[in-house]
């Protein structure tokens, strides 16, 4: 689908989407794309600067977008989130939680817990919190959320513990939320992007075993690095799995959705093909960031 066209039919008109990590990457594409289907969208995300431009260029195109800075690893600013929404706009129809923090560094490596801890409070709970706040408002409006996830999530990920471990436990929680709202309405859409880069050029962000954060741009080529796709392209793709109400939408690898179908029945070689991938991709990270093998 192309960034200018809007569909004939336009379930998302007047819709309230409350999408979070909307600064940048997936997160502000698909903002802007659900907005030219005519919902009303609330950003959310820690820079108040990024979100307020991408409001802006919401509000440039004749959309709708209030911008809420928001530390999603804070309680409060996620009881805010919600009640601001409410109160300007009387309802949640979508939730996106698109908000992640990703981390790389084997146990062995790190310096401390803290990157471990990082990725659950921001990938875990800063998605099931704000669910928290927002599943009455989205049971009253039978609505529909949707959870960013990753093939991660479903592998077992070596040498980046904190970021697969998280996005395990994002899985069960939103997996079995879904059971739990087959009688309220309510539907659940996991995606898993594959992989991305954010082709706004602000690159990405990573927590490094040694506790600091580290950016990079994920676009160019790079030895033993691995294919990637930009991220306005996953956010069309998102954008018809929500309009489609649909359960699941997976763009990993053909070989990642083969390796997690296979992975219980062949666990010997799937995982030698996990750690023969992860080799590959730290490759890329120590190039980078200087990091070395202990």
């Amino acid at each position: 689908m192309s960034n200018d066209r809007v569909r004939n039919n336009v379930p998302l008109v007047n819709k309230v989407a409350v999408v979070t990590g909307a600064s940048q990457g997936l997160g502000q594409y698909l903002a802007i794309a659900l907005a030219r289907e005519g919902a009303k969208v609330v950003l959310a995300a820690r820079n108040a600067e990024r979100i307020a431009a991408v409001a802006a260029t919401i509000a440039g195109r004749g959309g709708t977008a209030r911008a809420i800075p928001t530390d999603l690893t804070n309680e409060r600013d996620c009881d805010t989130l919600v009640e601001a929404t409410l109160a300007e706009f009387g309802s949640i129809d979508i939730l996106v939680l698109n908000a992640g923090s990703a981390t790389y560094g084997r146990l062995e490596e790190l310096d401390d817990f803290a990157p471990i801890r990082s990725a659950m409070e921001v990938n875990f709970f800063g998605a099931a919190y704000p669910t928290f706040r927002a599943i009455h408002h989205l049971i009253t409006s039978k609505g529909l959320i949707v959870y960013v996830t990753s093939g991660s999530g479903h592998l077992p990920m070596a040498g980046y513990l904190g970021y697969t471990t998280s996005k395990h436990a994002m899985n069960g929680f939103f997996e079995a939320l879904r059971l739990e709202m087959v009688d309220r309405g309510v539907d659940v859409l996991a995606v898993n992007p594959g992989d991305m880069y954010n082709d706004d050029g602000a690159g990405r962000t990573f927590l490094g075993p040694d506790g600091a954060h580290h950016k990079f741009d994920l676009s160019p080529g790079r030895e033993n690095d691995i294919k990637r796709v930009p991220a306005s392209t996953v956010a069309d793709k998102v954008l018809g799995a929500i309009v489609d109400r649909r359960r699941e939408i997976d763009l990993s690898p053909g070989i990642q959705k083969f390796a997690t179908r296979v992975r219980p029945f062949l666990p010997g070689p799937v995982d030698r093909r996990i750690l023969k991938r992860a080799t590959q991709m730290r490759r890329a990270f120590d190039a980078e960031f200087g990091q070395r093998d202990k």
